[in-house]
């Protein structure tokens, strides 16, 4: 990569804030039962934090990209376009449905109303928004970790967790509950992680 001894710290910096403010969120078992979702959120400080961080490593990870794009381009390779593309509309609808998440009930709580409101107006806005951040996200890292391989970026065992890690982002939210938040906070780990310590032995 460059020639700065940071930017390893910088590229485990995303999974590493995106997995605590996920630690932080208190975990909703199944989304549909609202009553559990009023619960956790009455637990203001943690659900609040635990998404406005998270939202943060989102839009983080647009500059950790950018960096290794960086890197592909002094080797005589970038990452596509479309890659790109989706990877930063990826992170933005991400981050704008953990912020909505976080903030809209914790607002009607503090004003003295029902959060369930929340959760029964919002459902298809927000549900909508994490979808499409998880597909163009998740289909950016794929795309993203097969240029790293094939550019001889990643090698070895590396190659397989951080193309693992990248699957398992873009399928963790199919299971319909808080802790498929786990499974991408995991997947984030497998992919950059890996990289990272590319980094460290290039700097």
């Amino acid at each position: 990569m460059r020639a700065d001894r940071s930017v390893p710290l910088m590229v485990v910096a995303f999974p590493a804030l995106l997995g605590l403010g996920i630690f932080l969120i208190p975990v909703v078992a199944d989304y549909s039962d609202h009553a559990l979702a009023v619960r956790a959120v009455s637990q203001t400080w943690r659900w609040f934090t635990g998404h406005i961080l998270a939202a943060l490593a989102f839009g983080y990870s647009v500059w950790v990209i950018a960096t290794l794009d960086e890197h592909l381009h002094s080797t005589g390779h970038r990452l596509h376009r479309l890659t790109l593309l989706s990877l930063v509309v990826g992170a933005s609808l991400y981050a704008a449905g953990l912020g909505a998440d976080g903030v809209g009930p914790v607002a009607l709580l503090t004003a003295g109303h029902d959060p369930s409101g929340f959760f029964d107006g919002s459902g298809l806005w927000v549900t909508s928004l994490f979808v499409a951040g998880t597909v163009l996200y998740g289909l950016g890292l794929i795309s993203m970790v097969v240029t790293l391989n094939s550019t001889g970026a990643l090698v070895g065992t590396a190659r397989r967790i951080a193309f693992v890690g990248a699957l398992l982002f873009a399928c963790a939210p199919a299971i319909l509950s808080g802790w498929a938040l786990y499974g991408v906070a995991a997947a984030a780990f497998m992919v950059f992680i890996p990289v990272a310590r590319t980094v460290t032995r290039q700097v």
